[in-house]
Parts: C-alpha cells; structure tokens; sequence
C-alpha cells in the first residue's frame, strides 16, 4: 500500500474526522468502547478542536453513537461525566453545538444539544445557522 493510500485508509478506519466544507468534527464511537478507548478518543478530539479554531467561533461536532457498544454501563457513566465535566462538551459551553446520531434518535436535549436517528440528519441541523441562533 503506497503512502497516499495508507492515509486514506487511516482516515476512514479513524474514529474522527473533520469535513471542512461545513466546519463539523464528526466523532465516530462504533466499536466495543472503554474508558481507556474512550478517552483516547476524546483526548484526539480536543487536539483537533484546538488545531481547528471554528470558523465563527462555535465548534459544531457530530458524535455517532450509532454502532457502539459500551464495555460496561460504568464505563458510559464514566466517560459520559469526563465528556461533559473535563473536557467541556455540554450544553453550558456557549461555543460547541453537538449532534449525536442514536439507533432510536432522541430529539433536543437542549439549544445546543440534539440527538438524531441519522448523519445527514445531523448534518442539516449543524449547518443551519439560523437553527443554530448563530448571527442572529
């Protein structure tokens, strides 16, 4: 596999991505996730946030719970208190909007927190400003 290839097979294996056409930091948990595993992936996230100052000053992150699978319902209690506590991704911070993408969806947890059944979904919701109440 040449080099070209190897990064291209890295980013779509990666847990995180950014899709810089509309400013969203997708965080992918599918896959069997501990508390190791998933501050791991919250640790990447937060290096990415910070090499991405968001455009308008609002992060905007889509985190896909879709195929996950927690390796204990403490471990999601865990991470789930780390998330929102010591790395900031809660609804009290006025400059992240998240999308979580559910099997079932979950509709609004707040102005700046909503669940979805699906990425595109997500997607459209993140990249309506006006949904947003950016620039208004």
């Amino acid at each position: 596999m040449d080099s070209t290839s190897a990064r291209r097979y890295r980013n779509l294996m990666s847990p995180y991505r950014y899709l810089e056409d509309c400013d969203v930091h997708v965080l992918d948990c599918a896959g069997k996730v501990d508390v190791a595993v998933g501050l791991a992936r919250l640790r990447r996230l937060m290096q990415e946030l910070e090499a991405r100052p968001a455009r308008d000053g609002v992060h905007r992150l889509l985190i896909d719970f879709r195929l996950t699978e927690w390796a204990s319902e403490d471990a999601h209690r865990e991470l789930s208190r780390a998330t929102r506590r010591d790395f900031g991704l809660n609804a009290e911070n006025p400059c992240v909007y998240l999308a979580f993408v559910f099997p079932r969806g979950n509709g609004t947890v707040s102005n700046r927190e909503r669940g979805f059944c699906d990425t595109p979904e997500a997607l459209a919701w993140l990249r309506d400003p006006h949904t947003l109440g950016v620039n208004e």
